[in-house]
Protein backbone atom coordinates (compact mmCIF):
# COMPACT_ATOMS: atom_id res chain seq x y z
CA UNK A 1 0.00 0.00 0.00
CA UNK A 2 1.51 3.41 -1.20
CA UNK A 3 1.11 5.12 2.65
CA UNK A 4 2.85 8.51 1.01
CA UNK A 5 0.15 8.50 -1.60
CA UNK A 6 -2.66 8.21 1.27
CA UNK A 7 -1.35 10.80 3.71
CA UNK A 8 -0.67 13.30 0.37
CA UNK A 9 -4.62 12.58 -0.80
CA UNK A 10 -5.69 13.42 3.57
CA UNK A 11 -3.71 16.16 3.55
CA UNK A 12 -5.35 17.68 0.10
CA UNK A 13 -8.96 16.80 1.19
CA UNK A 14 -9.31 19.48 3.76
CA UNK A 15 -7.99 22.30 2.25
CA UNK A 16 -9.52 21.69 -1.66
CA UNK A 17 -13.22 21.65 0.54
CA UNK A 18 -12.58 24.83 1.84
CA UNK A 19 -11.31 26.47 -1.71
CA UNK A 20 -14.21 24.68 -3.22
CA UNK A 21 -16.72 25.69 -1.03
CA UNK A 22 -15.49 28.91 -0.99
CA UNK A 23 -15.38 29.02 -5.10
CA UNK A 24 -19.00 27.68 -5.27
CA UNK A 25 -20.55 30.23 -2.08
CA UNK A 26 -18.91 33.44 -2.30
CA UNK A 27 -21.42 36.07 -3.38
CA UNK A 28 -23.90 34.18 -4.22
CA UNK A 29 -26.29 34.28 -5.47
CA UNK A 30 -25.81 37.56 -7.84
CA UNK A 31 -23.15 35.45 -9.56
CA UNK A 32 -24.08 33.94 -12.10
CA UNK A 33 -26.81 35.60 -12.29
CA UNK A 34 -30.37 33.96 -12.16
CA UNK A 35 -31.64 33.74 -15.57
CA UNK A 36 -34.68 32.00 -18.10
CA UNK A 37 -33.45 28.29 -17.56
CA UNK A 38 -32.63 28.20 -14.23
CA UNK A 39 -36.12 29.91 -13.35
CA UNK A 40 -37.48 26.98 -15.22
CA UNK A 41 -35.95 24.12 -13.08
CA UNK A 42 -36.51 26.40 -9.82
CA UNK A 43 -40.37 26.62 -10.65
CA UNK A 44 -40.68 22.57 -10.65
CA UNK A 45 -39.68 22.34 -7.00
CA UNK A 46 -41.63 25.89 -6.30
CA UNK A 47 -45.29 24.37 -7.13
CA UNK A 48 -43.77 20.85 -5.73
CA UNK A 49 -43.42 22.30 -2.17
CA UNK A 50 -45.95 25.05 -2.24
CA UNK A 51 -49.07 23.25 -4.70
CA UNK A 52 -47.82 19.71 -4.33
CA UNK A 53 -47.29 19.65 -8.00
CA UNK A 54 -44.60 18.34 -10.47
CA UNK A 55 -45.65 21.12 -12.81
CA UNK A 56 -45.30 24.73 -14.05
CA UNK A 57 -47.28 27.13 -13.08
CA UNK A 58 -49.02 30.22 -15.45
CA UNK A 59 -52.28 32.06 -14.91
CA UNK A 60 -54.65 29.37 -16.51
CA UNK A 61 -53.62 26.55 -13.71
CA UNK A 62 -50.74 24.53 -14.02
CA UNK A 63 -48.91 22.39 -16.85
CA UNK A 64 -48.08 19.35 -15.45
CA UNK A 65 -45.00 17.81 -16.33
CA UNK A 66 -43.75 20.40 -18.97
CA UNK A 67 -40.83 19.69 -21.31
CA UNK A 68 -38.58 22.00 -18.55
CA UNK A 69 -39.32 19.32 -16.05
CA UNK A 70 -38.25 16.84 -18.20
CA UNK A 71 -35.06 18.81 -19.19
CA UNK A 72 -33.78 19.17 -15.57
CA UNK A 73 -35.52 15.95 -13.87
CA UNK A 74 -36.38 14.56 -10.93
CA UNK A 75 -32.49 14.07 -9.50
CA UNK A 76 -32.32 17.91 -9.56
CA UNK A 77 -36.32 19.12 -8.56
CA UNK A 78 -36.35 16.93 -5.35
CA UNK A 79 -33.72 17.34 -3.11
CA UNK A 80 -34.18 21.43 -4.15
CA UNK A 81 -37.71 21.16 -2.89
CA UNK A 82 -36.57 19.00 0.24
CA UNK A 83 -34.35 21.97 1.11
CA UNK A 84 -37.29 24.59 -0.07
CA UNK A 85 -39.29 22.27 2.48
CA UNK A 86 -37.04 22.59 5.07
CA UNK A 87 -35.62 26.09 4.67
CA UNK A 88 -37.70 27.76 2.63
CA UNK A 89 -38.35 28.98 -0.72
CA UNK A 90 -35.50 31.00 -2.25
CA UNK A 91 -32.61 31.84 -4.77
CA UNK A 92 -29.46 31.14 -2.54
CA UNK A 93 -31.42 27.85 -0.68
CA UNK A 94 -31.47 26.86 -4.21
CA UNK A 95 -28.03 27.66 -4.82
CA UNK A 96 -26.55 26.12 -1.88
CA UNK A 97 -27.94 22.66 -3.34
CA UNK A 98 -26.14 23.44 -6.80
CA UNK A 99 -23.03 23.94 -4.08
CA UNK A 100 -23.37 20.55 -2.67
CA UNK A 101 -23.63 18.61 -6.01
CA UNK A 102 -20.74 20.74 -7.15
CA UNK A 103 -18.35 19.82 -4.20
CA UNK A 104 -19.64 16.09 -4.68
CA UNK A 105 -19.30 15.81 -8.28
CA UNK A 106 -15.72 17.37 -8.16
CA UNK A 107 -14.54 14.76 -5.24
CA UNK A 108 -15.66 12.47 -7.74
CA UNK A 109 -13.74 13.60 -10.84
CA UNK A 110 -10.69 13.45 -8.77
CA UNK A 111 -11.66 9.69 -7.44
CA UNK A 112 -12.29 8.79 -11.02
CA UNK A 113 -8.74 10.76 -12.49
CA UNK A 114 -6.65 8.87 -9.26
CA UNK A 115 -8.34 5.28 -10.26
CA UNK A 116 -7.45 5.75 -14.15
CA UNK A 117 -4.35 6.73 -13.27
CA UNK A 118 -2.10 8.50 -10.34
CA UNK A 119 -2.49 11.37 -7.78
CA UNK A 120 -0.71 14.38 -9.94
CA UNK A 121 -2.45 13.26 -12.66
CA UNK A 122 -5.78 13.74 -10.84
CA UNK A 123 -4.62 17.23 -9.18
CA UNK A 124 -3.38 18.80 -12.95
CA UNK A 125 -7.27 17.29 -14.20
CA UNK A 126 -9.00 19.20 -11.12
CA UNK A 127 -6.81 22.42 -12.36
CA UNK A 128 -8.14 22.01 -15.62
CA UNK A 129 -11.52 21.32 -14.46
CA UNK A 130 -11.83 24.57 -12.15
CA UNK A 131 -10.13 26.19 -15.51
CA UNK A 132 -11.75 25.22 -18.64
CA UNK A 133 -13.75 26.50 -20.43
CA UNK A 134 -15.03 29.70 -19.18
CA UNK A 135 -18.54 28.57 -19.11
CA UNK A 136 -18.17 25.20 -17.69
CA UNK A 137 -17.83 23.24 -14.36
CA UNK A 138 -17.60 26.27 -12.29
CA UNK A 139 -19.67 28.60 -13.60
CA UNK A 140 -22.59 25.81 -13.92
CA UNK A 141 -21.47 24.56 -10.74
CA UNK A 142 -22.86 27.48 -8.80
CA UNK A 143 -26.20 27.71 -10.75
CA UNK A 144 -29.40 25.81 -10.44
CA UNK A 145 -29.32 23.30 -13.37
CA UNK A 146 -29.38 19.88 -13.82
CA UNK A 147 -25.75 19.50 -15.27
CA UNK A 148 -23.71 19.67 -12.39
CA UNK A 149 -25.88 17.10 -10.27
CA UNK A 150 -26.18 14.21 -13.74
CA UNK A 151 -23.05 14.47 -13.91
CA UNK A 152 -22.57 13.52 -10.30
CA UNK A 153 -24.52 10.69 -10.39
CA UNK A 154 -22.63 9.86 -13.82
CA UNK A 155 -19.52 9.55 -12.18
CA UNK A 156 -20.97 7.73 -9.22
CA UNK A 157 -22.21 5.21 -11.22
CA UNK A 158 -18.54 4.77 -13.27
CA UNK A 159 -16.66 4.57 -9.70
CA UNK A 160 -19.20 1.97 -8.49
CA UNK A 161 -18.71 0.31 -12.49
CA UNK A 162 -14.94 0.26 -11.35
CA UNK A 163 -15.96 -1.25 -8.07
CA UNK A 164 -17.84 -4.14 -9.65
CA UNK A 165 -14.81 -4.98 -11.81
CA UNK A 166 -13.07 -5.09 -8.89
CA UNK A 167 -14.95 -7.08 -6.29
CA UNK A 168 -17.00 -9.38 -8.32
CA UNK A 169 -19.90 -8.21 -5.91
CA UNK A 170 -23.43 -8.06 -7.52
CA UNK A 171 -24.82 -4.78 -5.24
CA UNK A 172 -22.13 -2.87 -7.28
CA UNK A 173 -24.01 -3.65 -10.44
CA UNK A 174 -26.96 -2.48 -9.12
CA UNK A 175 -25.77 0.58 -7.07
CA UNK A 176 -23.72 1.61 -11.02
CA UNK A 177 -26.84 0.99 -13.17
CA UNK A 178 -28.68 2.90 -10.54
CA UNK A 179 -26.22 6.28 -10.82
CA UNK A 180 -26.48 5.87 -13.82
CA UNK A 181 -30.16 5.74 -14.32
CA UNK A 182 -29.93 8.65 -12.01
CA UNK A 183 -27.54 11.00 -14.39
CA UNK A 184 -30.49 9.89 -17.53
CA UNK A 185 -33.61 11.09 -15.95
CA UNK A 186 -31.92 14.35 -14.48
CA UNK A 187 -30.75 14.85 -18.09
CA UNK A 188 -32.17 13.30 -20.95
CA UNK A 189 -28.62 13.53 -22.85
CA UNK A 190 -27.55 10.28 -21.05
CA UNK A 191 -29.36 8.04 -23.43
CA UNK A 192 -26.06 8.72 -25.03
CA UNK A 193 -24.37 6.39 -22.63
CA UNK A 194 -26.82 3.56 -22.93
CA UNK A 195 -25.16 2.65 -26.33
CA UNK A 196 -21.90 3.16 -24.86
CA UNK A 197 -22.70 0.85 -21.86
CA UNK A 198 -23.64 -1.67 -24.34
CA UNK A 199 -20.69 -1.69 -26.44
CA UNK A 200 -18.29 -1.24 -23.21
CA UNK A 201 -20.40 -4.69 -22.29
CA UNK A 202 -19.34 -6.35 -25.74
CA UNK A 203 -15.81 -5.29 -25.38
CA UNK A 204 -15.40 -6.25 -22.24
CA UNK A 205 -17.33 -9.95 -22.92
CA UNK A 206 -15.01 -10.52 -26.06
CA UNK A 207 -11.68 -8.34 -25.25
CA UNK A 208 -11.44 -7.58 -21.23
CA UNK A 209 -13.21 -9.93 -19.57
CA UNK A 210 -13.10 -8.29 -16.47
CA UNK A 211 -16.79 -8.42 -15.05
CA UNK A 212 -19.37 -11.43 -15.15
CA UNK A 213 -21.55 -11.37 -18.34
CA UNK A 214 -24.45 -11.66 -15.83
CA UNK A 215 -23.57 -8.34 -14.04
CA UNK A 216 -22.60 -6.14 -17.06
CA UNK A 217 -26.24 -7.19 -17.87
CA UNK A 218 -27.94 -6.22 -14.62
CA UNK A 219 -25.96 -2.73 -14.73
CA UNK A 220 -27.64 -1.59 -18.37
CA UNK A 221 -31.12 -3.65 -17.00
CA UNK A 222 -31.06 -1.28 -13.67
CA UNK A 223 -30.34 1.46 -15.39
CA UNK A 224 -33.09 1.21 -17.93
CA UNK A 225 -35.65 0.39 -14.92
CA UNK A 226 -35.08 4.06 -13.39
CA UNK A 227 -35.93 5.18 -17.34
CA UNK A 228 -38.73 3.08 -17.17
CA UNK A 229 -39.93 4.19 -13.69
CA UNK A 230 -39.52 7.76 -14.92
CA UNK A 231 -41.57 7.39 -18.31
CA UNK A 232 -44.18 5.49 -15.45
CA UNK A 233 -44.56 8.34 -13.26
CA UNK A 234 -44.60 10.77 -15.93
CA UNK A 235 -47.89 8.64 -17.82
CA UNK A 236 -49.32 8.37 -14.21
CA UNK A 237 -48.58 12.29 -13.76
CA UNK A 238 -50.10 13.45 -16.89
CA UNK A 239 -52.95 10.26 -17.53
CA UNK A 240 -53.56 8.00 -20.39
CA UNK A 241 -55.40 10.35 -22.23
CA UNK A 242 -52.48 13.35 -22.10
CA UNK A 243 -49.43 10.84 -22.46
CA UNK A 244 -49.70 10.81 -26.54
CA UNK A 245 -49.29 14.72 -26.31
CA UNK A 246 -47.03 14.59 -23.80
CA UNK A 247 -44.54 12.36 -25.89
CA UNK A 248 -45.11 14.55 -29.00
CA UNK A 249 -44.11 17.70 -26.96
CA UNK A 250 -41.29 16.24 -25.84
CA UNK A 251 -40.17 15.01 -29.46
CA UNK A 252 -41.00 18.86 -30.73
CA UNK A 253 -38.54 20.32 -28.32
CA UNK A 254 -35.72 17.48 -28.66
CA UNK A 255 -36.42 18.33 -32.91
CA UNK A 256 -34.75 21.70 -32.62
CA UNK A 257 -32.17 20.90 -29.68
CA UNK A 258 -31.61 17.41 -29.19
CA UNK A 259 -31.80 15.96 -32.47
CA UNK A 260 -31.84 19.39 -34.57
CA UNK A 261 -29.30 17.71 -37.24
CA UNK A 262 -29.09 21.10 -39.12
CA UNK A 263 -26.26 20.71 -41.64
CA UNK A 264 -25.86 24.69 -40.91
CA UNK A 265 -25.05 24.48 -37.18
CA UNK A 266 -21.98 21.94 -37.73
CA UNK A 267 -18.84 24.73 -38.82
CA UNK A 268 -19.78 26.83 -35.54
CA UNK A 269 -20.46 23.64 -33.00
CA UNK A 270 -16.58 22.78 -34.12
CA UNK A 271 -15.82 26.49 -34.22
CA UNK A 272 -16.55 26.17 -30.15
CA UNK A 273 -14.54 22.73 -29.80
CA UNK A 274 -11.52 25.04 -30.97
CA UNK A 275 -12.17 28.03 -29.49
CA UNK A 276 -13.11 26.42 -26.19
CA UNK A 277 -10.29 24.42 -25.78
CA UNK A 278 -11.34 21.71 -25.97
CA UNK A 279 -9.03 20.27 -28.83
CA UNK A 280 -5.92 21.53 -27.11
CA UNK A 281 -7.14 20.25 -23.70
CA UNK A 282 -9.05 17.16 -23.83
CA UNK A 283 -8.00 15.53 -27.26
CA UNK A 284 -4.48 14.79 -26.44
CA UNK A 285 -5.72 12.74 -23.24
CA UNK A 286 -8.19 11.62 -25.03
CA UNK A 287 -5.59 9.75 -27.66
CA UNK A 288 -3.94 8.50 -24.64
CA UNK A 289 -6.55 6.45 -23.09
CA UNK A 290 -7.62 5.00 -26.26
CA UNK A 291 -3.74 3.67 -27.09
CA UNK A 292 -3.67 2.62 -23.48
CA UNK A 293 -6.87 1.02 -23.22
CA UNK A 294 -6.04 -2.01 -24.83
CA UNK A 295 -4.80 -3.25 -21.11
CA UNK A 296 -6.73 -5.66 -19.97
CA UNK A 297 -8.14 -4.65 -17.00
CA UNK A 298 -10.55 -3.07 -15.23
CA UNK A 299 -9.28 0.03 -15.89
CA UNK A 300 -8.46 -0.43 -19.47
CA UNK A 301 -12.23 -1.44 -19.52
CA UNK A 302 -12.79 1.80 -17.67
CA UNK A 303 -10.64 4.51 -19.32
CA UNK A 304 -12.52 2.58 -23.19
CA UNK A 305 -15.71 2.98 -21.56
CA UNK A 306 -15.02 7.04 -20.71
CA UNK A 307 -12.90 7.93 -23.77
CA UNK A 308 -15.89 5.88 -26.21
CA UNK A 309 -18.57 8.21 -23.96
CA UNK A 310 -17.02 11.66 -24.63
CA UNK A 311 -16.04 10.96 -28.14
CA UNK A 312 -19.84 9.91 -28.83
CA UNK A 313 -20.80 12.70 -27.00
CA UNK A 314 -18.63 15.19 -29.20
CA UNK A 315 -20.15 13.44 -32.08
CA UNK A 316 -23.41 14.15 -31.11
CA UNK A 317 -22.49 17.74 -30.38
CA UNK A 318 -21.11 18.70 -33.96
CA UNK A 319 -23.72 17.07 -35.81
CA UNK A 320 -27.16 16.56 -34.09
CA UNK A 321 -27.20 19.00 -31.19
CA UNK A 322 -28.65 22.61 -31.63
CA UNK A 323 -25.56 23.83 -30.59
CA UNK A 324 -25.89 25.44 -26.92
CA UNK A 325 -22.09 25.40 -26.02
CA UNK A 326 -23.25 23.82 -22.44
CA UNK A 327 -24.23 21.51 -24.85
CA UNK A 328 -20.64 20.25 -24.34
CA UNK A 329 -20.57 20.68 -20.82
CA UNK A 330 -20.64 16.73 -19.87
CA UNK A 331 -17.80 16.20 -22.51
CA UNK A 332 -16.00 18.27 -21.87
CA UNK A 333 -15.73 17.58 -17.82
CA UNK A 334 -15.45 13.75 -18.31
CA UNK A 335 -12.51 14.48 -20.67
CA UNK A 336 -10.83 16.44 -18.97
CA UNK A 337 -10.64 13.49 -16.48
CA UNK A 338 -7.57 12.18 -19.08
CA UNK A 339 -5.92 15.32 -19.30
CA UNK A 340 -4.12 15.44 -16.27
CA UNK A 341 -2.32 12.51 -17.41
CA UNK A 342 -1.28 13.86 -20.58
CA UNK A 343 0.33 17.05 -19.16
CA UNK A 344 1.98 14.67 -16.82
CA UNK A 345 3.48 12.93 -19.56
CA UNK A 346 4.80 15.80 -21.92
CA UNK A 347 6.07 17.18 -18.10
CA UNK A 348 8.10 13.93 -17.82
CA UNK A 349 9.41 13.86 -21.56
CA UNK A 350 10.65 17.47 -21.11
CA UNK A 351 12.47 16.23 -17.96
CA UNK A 352 13.77 13.04 -19.41
CA UNK A 353 14.89 15.26 -22.21
CA UNK A 354 16.82 17.85 -20.08
CA UNK A 355 18.55 14.75 -18.19
CA UNK A 356 19.77 13.35 -21.10
CA UNK A 357 20.72 16.42 -23.42
CA UNK A 358 24.67 15.47 -22.85
CA UNK A 359 24.30 12.26 -24.66
CA UNK A 360 23.35 13.56 -27.80
CA UNK A 361 19.79 15.21 -27.36
CA UNK A 362 19.64 18.88 -28.02
CA UNK A 363 16.93 21.68 -27.31
CA UNK A 364 16.34 21.69 -31.22
CA UNK A 365 14.22 18.21 -31.45
CA UNK A 366 10.84 19.26 -32.61
CA UNK A 367 9.32 17.17 -30.15
CA UNK A 368 11.09 18.68 -27.36
CA UNK A 369 10.28 22.11 -28.51
CA UNK A 370 6.13 20.94 -29.06
CA UNK A 371 6.37 19.59 -25.67
CA UNK A 372 7.69 22.83 -23.81
CA UNK A 373 4.94 24.52 -25.67
CA UNK A 374 2.43 22.33 -24.84
CA UNK A 375 2.99 22.20 -21.38
CA UNK A 376 3.60 25.79 -20.92
CA UNK A 377 1.08 27.04 -22.84
CA UNK A 378 -1.48 24.38 -21.42
CA UNK A 379 -0.45 25.53 -17.70
CA UNK A 380 -0.93 29.42 -18.56
CA UNK A 381 -4.10 29.14 -20.36
CA UNK A 382 -5.53 27.02 -17.29
CA UNK A 383 -4.40 29.54 -14.71
CA UNK A 384 -5.35 32.43 -16.78
CA UNK A 385 -8.69 31.12 -16.99
CA UNK A 386 -8.74 30.06 -13.11
CA UNK A 387 -8.14 33.79 -12.12
CA UNK A 388 -10.47 35.27 -14.44
CA UNK A 389 -13.27 32.79 -13.28
CA UNK A 390 -12.24 33.38 -9.48
CA UNK A 391 -12.65 37.56 -10.85
CA UNK A 392 -16.03 36.92 -11.98
CA UNK A 393 -16.86 35.69 -9.10
CA UNK A 394 -15.99 38.34 -6.46
CA UNK A 395 -16.63 40.72 -8.98
CA UNK A 396 -19.56 40.40 -11.16
CA UNK A 397 -22.58 40.85 -8.44
CA UNK A 398 -25.43 41.57 -10.31
CA UNK A 399 -28.96 41.86 -8.07
CA UNK A 400 -30.85 43.37 -10.86
CA UNK A 401 -33.59 40.23 -11.18
CA UNK A 402 -33.95 40.75 -7.05
CA UNK A 403 -34.43 44.75 -7.50
CA UNK A 404 -36.77 44.33 -10.20
CA UNK A 405 -38.54 41.64 -8.67
CA UNK A 406 -38.76 44.04 -4.97
CA UNK A 407 -40.54 46.81 -7.22
CA UNK A 408 -43.12 44.31 -8.41
CA UNK A 409 -43.92 43.08 -4.69
CA UNK A 410 -44.26 46.24 -3.13
CA UNK A 411 -46.52 47.52 -6.39
CA UNK A 412 -47.99 45.63 -8.24
CA UNK A 413 -51.23 43.67 -6.73
CA UNK A 414 -50.68 39.61 -6.20
CA UNK A 415 -53.99 39.23 -7.94
CA UNK A 416 -53.19 41.30 -11.31
CA UNK A 417 -52.01 38.83 -13.70
CA UNK A 418 -48.27 39.82 -15.23
CA UNK A 419 -47.60 38.51 -18.72
CA UNK A 420 -43.81 37.23 -18.57
CA UNK A 421 -41.24 35.19 -20.36
CA UNK A 422 -38.70 35.77 -17.36
CA UNK A 423 -39.68 32.39 -15.38
CA UNK A 424 -36.37 33.01 -12.83
CA UNK A 425 -38.83 36.14 -11.56
CA UNK A 426 -41.39 33.67 -10.13
CA UNK A 427 -38.95 32.35 -7.56
CA UNK A 428 -38.11 35.90 -6.17
CA UNK A 429 -42.25 36.87 -6.55
CA UNK A 430 -44.17 34.11 -5.43
CA UNK A 431 -47.11 36.15 -4.32
CA UNK A 432 -47.67 36.82 -8.16
CA UNK A 433 -49.48 35.85 -10.86
CA UNK A 434 -48.14 35.31 -14.14
CA UNK A 435 -48.93 34.11 -17.40
CA UNK A 436 -46.16 32.57 -19.44
CA UNK A 437 -46.08 31.78 -23.12
CA UNK A 438 -46.36 27.77 -23.57
CA UNK A 439 -42.56 25.82 -24.43
CA UNK A 440 -44.10 25.43 -28.18
CA UNK A 441 -43.36 29.14 -28.24
CA UNK A 442 -39.30 28.10 -26.59
CA UNK A 443 -39.32 26.10 -29.54
CA UNK A 444 -40.46 27.94 -32.04
CA UNK A 445 -37.73 31.03 -31.21
CA UNK A 446 -35.13 28.08 -31.05
CA UNK A 447 -35.69 27.17 -34.75
CA UNK A 448 -36.19 31.01 -35.14
CA UNK A 449 -32.82 32.32 -33.47
CA UNK A 450 -30.32 29.18 -33.81
CA UNK A 451 -31.60 27.88 -37.37
CA UNK A 452 -32.91 31.23 -39.05
CA UNK A 453 -36.75 29.47 -39.64
CA UNK A 454 -39.13 31.92 -38.72
CA UNK A 455 -42.52 30.23 -38.46
CA UNK A 456 -44.66 33.23 -39.37
CA UNK A 457 -46.53 33.11 -36.20
CA UNK A 458 -47.41 35.79 -34.27
CA UNK A 459 -47.72 35.75 -30.44
CA UNK A 460 -50.82 37.28 -28.61
CA UNK A 461 -50.01 38.05 -24.61
CA UNK A 462 -53.86 39.18 -24.52
CA UNK A 463 -55.35 36.15 -24.25
CA UNK A 464 -55.23 35.84 -20.58
CA UNK A 465 -55.86 39.56 -19.94
CA UNK A 466 -52.90 40.71 -18.31
CA UNK A 467 -52.74 43.93 -16.80
CA UNK A 468 -49.03 44.24 -16.79
CA UNK A 469 -46.51 42.90 -19.20
CA UNK A 470 -42.79 42.17 -18.54
CA UNK A 471 -39.69 42.75 -21.32
CA UNK A 472 -36.95 41.13 -19.99
CA UNK A 473 -33.62 39.61 -21.33
CA UNK A 474 -35.14 36.58 -22.90
CA UNK A 475 -37.96 37.93 -24.34
CA UNK A 476 -36.14 40.76 -25.67
CA UNK A 477 -33.49 38.28 -26.94
CA UNK A 478 -36.37 36.43 -28.75
CA UNK A 479 -37.79 39.47 -29.79
CA UNK A 480 -41.12 37.29 -28.46
CA UNK A 481 -42.67 40.95 -27.45
CA UNK A 482 -41.22 43.08 -30.34
CA UNK A 483 -44.38 43.66 -32.41
CA UNK A 484 -47.37 43.58 -29.74
CA UNK A 485 -45.32 46.48 -27.44
CA UNK A 486 -44.21 48.63 -31.09
CA UNK A 487 -48.16 48.56 -32.01
CA UNK A 488 -48.65 51.26 -28.89
CA UNK A 489 -50.26 48.84 -26.39
CA UNK A 490 -48.51 49.78 -23.36
CA UNK A 491 -46.97 52.27 -21.29
CA UNK A 492 -43.66 52.06 -19.49
CA UNK A 493 -44.16 51.52 -15.70
CA UNK A 494 -40.32 51.39 -14.93
CA UNK A 495 -37.11 49.97 -15.72
CA UNK A 496 -34.18 48.16 -14.10
CA UNK A 497 -31.31 47.43 -16.07
CA UNK A 498 -32.51 44.88 -18.57
CA UNK A 499 -36.16 44.14 -16.99
CA UNK A 500 -39.07 46.89 -18.39
CA UNK A 501 -42.18 46.65 -16.57
CA UNK A 502 -45.32 47.66 -19.12
CA UNK A 503 -48.95 48.65 -18.05
CA UNK A 504 -51.11 47.21 -20.91
CA UNK A 505 -53.76 49.69 -21.78
CA UNK A 506 -57.12 48.77 -21.40
CA UNK A 507 -58.48 48.94 -24.96
CA UNK A 508 -55.71 46.45 -25.77
CA UNK A 509 -56.83 43.60 -23.47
Amino acid sequence: MDWKAINLRRLFIAPAFFFLLVLGIYNQPYYPVTWFDEGLALQGSLNLVNYGQYAMRSAEGFRTLDQPLIANGPGLIIPMAVVFKVFGVGLLQARVVAVVFFIAAAWMFFRISSALYSLPSALISMLLLLSAPDEGFLFYGRQALGNVPALMYFFIGFLFYLALGKTKQAYYAILAGLFFGLALVTKGQYWIFVPVLALAITADYFYYKQIRPTYSILVLAVMLACAALWFGVQYKLVGAENFDAHIAALNSSAEVTILAFRPGRIPGNIWYLIRSGFLFFVVPGLAFSFLESRERTIVGLGRFMLAVFVSVWVMWYCFASVGWTRYMFEAFSSGLVFSGEAFYRFYFFIRKSWNTRGSGLTLRQPSLYASSFFLLAGLAWAGMGLFHQIQDIDVKYDATPEKFAGYITQNIPAGAVIESWEWEIDLLTPDQTYHHPVNRWVDLKTAETQFGEASGETYDPTVYRPEYLIDGPFSKWTGMYAEFLAGGCCVSVVTIENYTLYKINPREE
